[in-house]
């Protein structure tokens, strides 16, 4: 994002301006396609038991595509020439039909890599471990491809992070719709620039009477971070664990940042961002042809 300012702003000329709102040269999405898609597996249908979640065909604008090819699409219209496909050595996540997908189907423009995980790191773990290996990157974005969030707003929300002193910055949405996962659970301060409270995935109470005084937001599952700082503040929060193990961003690393004082951004996108999870929301909003 490049910024112009001026002090005279008296003159007409010096005071109609404006801000480019841009991704920054060499931003990467993160895009983490190692699930094991088991509440999608918990139907009859053949297609759902047979298939990596991530490569389950969903209803597009573009016609009938793999929820990730969706995702590839979207993010290289939205400017994204770095894309980096998180998989798993989980047998049910079919790493390498996954991977060669997302190899054959990214767009010429977009240099594409992919980083399989040696072992189960959780997707906090995994975008550590995959950062390691892209370390000429400003700024990132971790985003699951299993959600349909809104990605013409990526952009905004990189530049909006790039102006809060945080780590991270969790997009969330006021408007999250009736079929919304964990709806509620987060908690904005009154500018809406913080996350100052997170019950997603934890067992957390809020203090007497913050319910009232604090907007709710619901997670859209796209996180944007700034790579160095991201990786400090993860290496604190393994270091606290007993032994290494498995860190959910969503669940485990993010609530515990709040938790201990350190900031976590809110990027409001006010709009509803459906997952494809389960088999509902997928028939709901993934197959509505």
């Amino acid at each position: 994002m490049t910024e112009r300012s001026t002090t005279d702003t008296t003159r007409p000329a010096a005071w109609y301006t404006s801000s480019l709102v841009s991704l920054p040269a060499r931003a990467v999405a993160l895009v983490l396609a190692g699930g094991k898609g088991s509440r999608l597996r918990a139907t009859d249908d053949p297609e759902l038991h047979r298939t990596p979640k991530v490569l389950v065909p969903i209803d597009t604008p573009a016609g009938r595509v793999p929820m990730l090819g969706h995702v590839l699409d979207a993010l290289a219209a939205a400017g994204f020439r770095r894309i980096a496909v998180l998989t798993s050595t989980c047998p049910q996540a079919g790493a390498e039909a996954v991977e060669t997908y997302a190899l054959t189907r990214s767009a010429r423009q977009v240099e594409l890599t992919i980083h399989r995980e040696d072992h189960p790191l959780g997707t906090a773990g995994a975008a550590y471990a995959a950062l390691r290996d892209l370390p000429d990157t400003p700024a990132a974005v971790i985003l699951p491809a299993d959600t349909l969030f809104p990605f013409s707003r990526l952009p905004s929300a990189v530049a909006a992070h790039c102006s809060l002193a945080a780590a991270v910055t969790w997009t969330v949405t006021t408007a999250p719709g009736q079929a919304a996962q964990n709806a509620g659970r987060l908690f904005l301060d009154p500018d809406d620039h913080y996350i100052v409270h997170a019950l997603e995935g934890v067992d957390a109470t809020l203090p007497a009477g913050s319910r009232q005084s604090l907007r709710q937001a619901t997670s859209t599952g796209a996180v944007v971070l700034t790579p160095t700082a991201f990786q400090t503040l993860f290496e604190e929060y393994a270091q606290r664990l007993a032994r290494p193990a498995e860190a959910d961003l969503y669940r485990q690393f993010m609530p515990w940042a709040i938790s201990h004082g350190h900031r976590v951004g809110a990027y409001n996108i006010r709009t509803a961002a459906p997952d494809l999870g389960t088999p509902e929301r997928l028939a709901a909003f993934g197959r509505t042809a």
